[in-house]
C-alpha cells in the first residue's frame, strides 16, 4: 500500500514539474511533442488536433484575462457520462485509456475568448417589455409612439394619444425619461421636475381625445425606456331640470279671396321652452264675415301634449260670405304654460282672374301641336302686374310664343294692368319627338294676390314601322321533299299598328301544305292568308310558319307581302327555294 502512495506521488509530482515546466505556450507544446512523439504518437495527434489554440498565451486583454492554468479532470470517467477533453495535455500518457469510446466525446468548449479578438459594444436592453398602449386604466387610452431607432447625437419626437374611455377629471400623464436622453421641449408645455415630464389635463369629456409630443436629445448609446404613468377619476353626475314651456302661435291665410271663396286658415302651435306642454288647445273665435260648414261661432281643438320643439298644425276651412276686411284670431292655451294668440287678416273682395288653356289634342311626333291660352279678369277691380308663366313639358321644346320670354322651357309674359271684364290671349307651339301624352300647365299671378291656373294635354303620336324576315329550314330540296318558311314580322316603330295581314304567294315549283303561328292561315291555291291581328305593339315579335312541299325543279321564288292601317303599301320579301 505504500509502495502504491508513493508511486502516485511520484506521478502526481512529475506532472506538477511539467505543468511549470511547459506553461500554456505553443513552443513548450512543440519541445515536448519530441517526448510524445516516439512513446504515443496516436495518443498525441488525438489530444492535440483541436488544442493547438486553445491554450496558447493571450494578447493584451481586450476583454478577458490571458488562460489560466487549469486541472484536468481525470482520465477516465463512467461509461454512461463521456468527459471533456482536459484544457492542458498531461506531461506523460495516461496509465490508462479512457474507458469512453473516443466517438461519445463532445469537444470542450474553449474556456477563454480566441486571443487577439476585439470585442464588439453589444447596448444595453430595456428591461421592461416594450408596450406602447394602456387601454382604459383608470378609464383612459395612452398611445405612445416614438421612432424604432436614433443615432447618437439626434432628437426625436416622442409622440402620445390620451383618450377618455368615459367622462373623467383630473387626468394626470407622466412621461419619465430615461437616462441619457436630454429634454428639449414639450407640446403642450408640461411641468418639469428632473427626468419627469407631467402634463395635467383636467376633465375630459367621453371619446375626447388630447395629443402631447415630447422632443428629445439621445445622448448615450443603448436601449432607452421611456416609461409613462396616466391616471384620472372617473365622475358621475346627478341632474335637475329647471324648465318652463313656452307656447308660439302662428296663423297664416289669404290676403285676399272673394264672396263665396272658401278660405283655408293654417294654425300652427309650437312648444320652444325646455319642457312639456300639457293639455294644449287652441281656441279659434269666427268673424262675422266668415262662416264654418258647423255654422259654430267658437271652434275648439284639442292638441293633447307638446314636448319641447315639437310642432302641431291645425287647418280651418271658412267661407267667405261678406265684403270686407276681417281678422281670424285663434288662442292657444295650455294647463302649464302661458296663452298666446295669433291671427290671420283677409280681405273680402270681388278680386278674380281666370285662365283657360286650349290646343291640339292629338298629333304625330315631329310635329307641332299648337295651344291658346286666354286670360281674364273676372272681379270687380283692376288686377296689375299681370305675369302669365307657360311652362312646357321636359319632352318637348317651344317652337314660338310670340310676346314672351323664354327661359328655357318657360314661356313668360307680362301685362302691366288687366281692367274689369278684359281678356288678354297668348298663343304657344310645342314639338316633340318622344311619343305620349304630355300635359302643359300655365299659372297667372297679379301684385293683388289673384292667380289662376290651367293645364291641357297633347297625345303625340309615335309611328309604327314593320319589319319582316323570311327563312327556309331546308334549301336546297328534292322533288317531294318538304321545307318550313318562318316569317318574322317585328314592329319596330314607337307606336302600335293594326289590322296587320300577312300574305304568302307561292311559285309552280311549291305548294303550300300547312300555315300555322300567332294568327290562323288559310291556304287557297298557291296563297296563304293569315288572319289579320290589331295591336301590334311597338318592339312586338309575331311569327308566322309554313310548310310546303316541292312539286317542280327550279328556283321558287315564295313572295311574302305584310300590309296594315299603318302600312298601305305592301311590304314585300322573297325566298328563294332550288327545288332539285
Amino acid at each position: 500500500m505504500q509502495k502504491k502512495l508513493g508511486m502516485l506521488t511520484s506521478v502526481l509530482s512529475f506532472c506538477a514539474i511539467a505543468l511549470i515546466g511547459i506553461g500554456c505556450s505553443s513552443n513548450s507544446r512543440s519541445n515536448n511533442n519530441n517526448y510524445y512523439d516516439d512513446a504515443a504518437p496516436a495518443y498525441d495527434n488525438y489530444r492535440y488536433a483541436d488544442r493547438a489554440e486553445t491554450c496558447a498565451p493571450a494578447c493584451a486583454p481586450v476583454c478577458a484575462p490571458a488562460c489560466a492554468p487549469k486541472v484536468c479532470p481525470p482520465a477516465c470517467e463512467p461509461v454512461c457520462r463521456p468527459a471533456c477533453e482536459p484544457v492542458c495535455p498531461p506531461a506523460r500518457r495516461p496509465a490508462c485509456e479512457p474507458v469512453c469510446p473516443p466517438v461519445c466525446r463532445p469537444a470542450c468548449e474553449p474556456v477563454c475568448p480566441p486571443a487577439c479578438e476585439e470585442c464588439c459594444y453589444r447596448p444595453v436592453k430595456c428591461k421592461h417589455p416594450n408596450s406602447n398602449e394602456l387601454r382604459c386604466f383608470d378609464f383612459i387610452t395612452v398611445r405612445a409612439a416614438n421612432p424604432r431607432m436614433c443615432m447618437l447625437g439626434d432628437q426625436y419626437p416622442l409622440d402620445f394619444h390620451v383618450e377618455a374611455c368615459a367622462d373623467v377629471c383630473d387626468v394626470v400623464v407622466n412621461a419619465n425619461l430615461p437616462a441619457g436622453v436630454s429634454l428639449i421641449r414639450s407640446e403642450p408645455e408640461a411641468k418639469v421636475d428632473g427626468r419627469t415630464v407631467t402634463w395635467n389635463f383636467g376633465a375630459m369629456s367621453q371619446g375626447e381625445v388630447i395629443c402631447a409630443k415630447v422632443l428629445v436629445k439621445c445622448e448615450c448609446e443603448g436601449e432607452l425606456c421611456a416609461c409613462f404613468c396616466a391616471t384620472a377619476t372617473p365622475v358621475r353626475f346627478c341632474s335637475l331640470l329647471c324648465a318652463k314651456p313656452i307656447l308660439t302661435c302662428h296663423k297664416c291665410g289669404p290676403e285676399e279671396v272673394c264672396p263665396g271663396d272658401p278660405v283655408h286658415y293654417t294654425i300652427t302651435v309650437t312648444n320652444k321652452g325646455s319642457c312639456t306642454a300639457e293639455d294644449v288647445v287652441v281656441v279659434d273665435n269666427v268673424p262675422p264675415e266668415l262662416e264654418h260648414n258647423s255654422c259654430a261661432r267658437t271652434l275648439t281643438y284639442r292638441l293633447g301634449n307638446l314636448e319641447p320643439c315639437q310642432t302641431k298644425t291645425v287647418n280651418v276651412c271658412l267661407t267667405a260670405i261678406k265684403r270686407g276686411k276681417t281678422c281670424n284670431t285663434a288662442i292657444v292655451s295650455a294647463c302649464n304654460a302661458d296663452s298666446v294668440s295669433c291671427q290671420a287678416c283677409t280681405c273680402i273682395c270681388c278680386c278674380a282672374i281666370d285662365i283657360e288653356k286650349t290646343g291640339t289634342r292629338e298629333v304625330a311626333i315631329g310635329k307641332n301641336a299648337d295651344y291658346q291660352i286666354v286670360v281674364r279678369n273676372t272681379g270687380d277691380k283692376d288686377l296689375h302686374e299681370v305675369v302669365v308663366t307657360d311652362t312646357a313639358p321636359s319632352s318637348t321644346s317651344i317652337v314660338s310664343a310670340n310676346g314672351a320670354t323664354i327661359n328655357g322651357n318657360q314661356a313668360i309674359w307680362r301685362l302691366r294692368e288687366l281692367k274689369i271684364g278684359e281678356s288678354a290671349t297668348f298663343n304657344l307651339t310645342l314639338t316633340t319627338c318622344v311619343p305620349g301624352c304630355f300635359t302643359n300647365k300655365v299659372h297667372v299671378d297679379t301684385c293683388e294676390g289673384c292667380s289662376a291656373c290651367s293645364e291641357f294635354t297633347t297625345r303625340w303620336k309615335g309611328r309604327p314601322a314593320l319589319n319582316i324576315c323570311v327563312v327556309s329550314s331546308e334549301n336546297p330540296i328534292c322533288i317531294g321533299e318538304h321545307t318550313t318558311y318562318t316569317v318574322t314580322l317585328v314592329n319596330q316603330g314607337s307606336e302600335s299598328d293594326d289590322n296587320v295581314v300577312v300574305v304568302a304567294r307561292f311559285p309552280g315549283e311549291l305548294r303550300a301544305v300547312k300555315a300555322y303561328g300567332d294568327a290562323n292561315g288559310s291556304i287557297s291555291g298557291n296563297t296563304v292568308t293569315f288572319a289579320p291581328i290589331n295591336n301590334v305593339r311597338p318592339r312586338q315579335t309575331l311569327t308566322f310558319k309554313i310548310d310546303a312541299e316541292a312539286v317542280g325543279s327550279g328556283d321558287g321564288r315564295v313572295v311574302v307581302e305584310v300590309t296594315s292601317n299603318a302600312t298601305k303599301t305592301p311590304i314585300m320579301q322573297q325566298e328563294s327555294t332550288i327545288v332539285n
